[in-house]
């Protein structure tokens, strides 16, 4: 049960702003959401077990007994073999690859084009308990992507297992990143960053190792194309736990894809959009060897991404009169997807970091909140909330269904936290600030909402 409920229906378009790279016409439907679960892929499953293009058997299955399968195709003798959403809350890959089982279904040039050279095999949606959740772990509470020694989890052995059988050649571990990595010390989201992971704490480069340096090479040129300058490279610090640094010691030209944050794109359609050309691009150079060509420069090119680089919301300069008068910059985390409860993820001086919307605070000053108790119904239009959110009631307590909502505006209902006299860390995003001409904005769960034009200036996106 959420600790809260916040209502809204009026959003605000005024986050960062950009033109999605087009969609494939093989883009399969009904897959664009942040989150993906099981049933979600399940009848996309079915049509793929009908098709006798595909073998598709199951090999598993999760600690929760959900099956876990592995699509194939091609009689070539180089190996590749792709695998998603081992972290259950990392769905971006999950569709891509449903995008690409689907233009070798229906692109018969284009697959005849590689399947005598290639065997390419596919597990979606590793761990299914997980995604269930919407969580990164396991059932047990386990991260898979660190369970590549001990093998205590049933997904990773089920992984360990296929590339022990299979072999492969090539192998895609495809991932999510936060939305606020950048890519490389600018203002650019990291859409997409890469990586051939190391096998040793020094960072070798052996023959396996820059075959798959050689292949991003290949497939940074996707990226310079769709996503120009939003690109990165992945940390290679060695993990001896993770899978992709134990499989590149396996002798597996490992490519790590990272899924991330696209301008005004909160289920990720861009990342999805670029993760599948690249993967086409991937499977081309792979059977043409065109990717031997390359040498290792556009490897290093790519600029390595930098972690919390982004926020959310910056309110900057906001001016505090508690026990003593300041200054700061505060931080929120929207906690997108589902925004069931942002935050302030910071205070202080926070010019280093970019913001994905910002407000300048200079003339205003910061008020703390108060509740409106649900005691007898109430009728809740726009007027009437605005004259309670102008008197200081930043959200209702009590028995929630005394509430009529007519309102258009954000409501945040039962909240967890009493709002501080002064901005903390980790408090809920959930407070006013005033202008020196007594204007007024509430911040509710985040949003901000100009009091005065009952607007809200921000939105739940990236």
């Amino acid at each position: 049960m959420k600790k809260f409920l916040i209502t809204m229906a009026l959003f605000s378009h005024t986050a960062l702003s950009a033109s999605l790279p087009p969609a494939s016409e093989y883009e399969v439907p009904q897959l664009n959401k942040p989150q993906i679960r099981q049933a979600d892929i399940l009848p996309y499953l079915e049509k793929v077990k009908q098709n006798p293009l595909f073998r598709t058997e199951q090999v598993g299955e999760s600690y929760l007994n959900r099956p876990v399968y592995r699509i194939s195709i091609g009689e070539g003798p180089v190996t590749v073999l792709m695998w998603s959403q081992m972290h259950g809350d990392e769905s971006t890959a999950t569709p891509a690859l449903f995008d690409l089982i689907n233009r070798i279904d229906k692109d018969q040039r284009w697959r005849q084009s590689w399947t005598s050279q290639l065997t390419l095999h596919m597990i979606p949606m590793l761990n299914p308990d997980g995604a269930e959740l919407a969580q990164r772990h396991n059932a047990q509470s386990i991260d898979i992507n660190r369970d590549a020694r001990d093998l205590q989890t049933p997904e990773g052995r089920i992984l360990m297992q296929q590339a022990q059988q299979l072999e492969p050649d090539f192998g895609f571990n495809l991932h999510d990143q936060s939305r606020f990595y950048s890519a490389g010390p600018v203002a650019q989201t990291a859409t997409i960053s890469l990586l051939a992971p190391a096998f040793d704490e020094a960072k070798s480069i052996s023959p396996i190792r820059q075959r798959a340096m050689q292949l991003i090479g290949v497939m940074k040129q996707v990226g310079d194309e769709l996503i120009p300058e939003k690109m990165g490279r992945y940390d290679d610090t060695y993990a001896h736990r993770a899978f992709g640094d134990t499989l590149a010691g396996m002798n597996i030209s490992t490519i790590l894809i990272e899924a991330g944050a696209y301008p005004g794109d909160l289920s990720r359609q861009a990342a999805r959009r670029v993760t599948l050309a690249m993967l086409e691009t991937s499977l081309d150079s792979i059977a043409s060897k065109s990717y031997l060509g390359v040498d290792l420069g556009p490897y290093h090119d790519i600029p390595m991404n930098e972690r919390e680089a982004f926020r959310d919301v910056i309110i900057q300069d906001l001016h505090v009169n508690e026990r003593h008068s300041y200054r700061i910059d505060i931080a929120l985390d929207l906690d997108l997807p589902e925004a069931d409860r942002a935050r302030i993820k910071d205070v202080g001086d926070l010019s280093p970091f970019y913001p994905f919307f910002e407000f300048d605070a200079s003339d205003w000053h910061y008020q703390s909140g108060k509740a409106y108790a649900l005691t007898q119904p109430i009728e809740l239009t726009d007027g009437r909330y605005l004259e309670l959110l102008q008197e200081g009631y930043s959200h209702f307590e009590g028995d929630a269904a005394l509430l009529n909502n007519q309102s258009e505006l954000p409501v945040v209902i039962n909240h967890p936290d009493t709002p501080a006299q002064r901005p903390q860390r980790n408090d809920s995003a959930v407070f006013f600030m005033q202008h020196k001409n007594g204007r007024k904005i509430a911040v509710l769960n985040g949003l901000l909402i100009d009091l005065s034009a009952a607007k809200v200036l921000n939105s739940y996106n990236t």
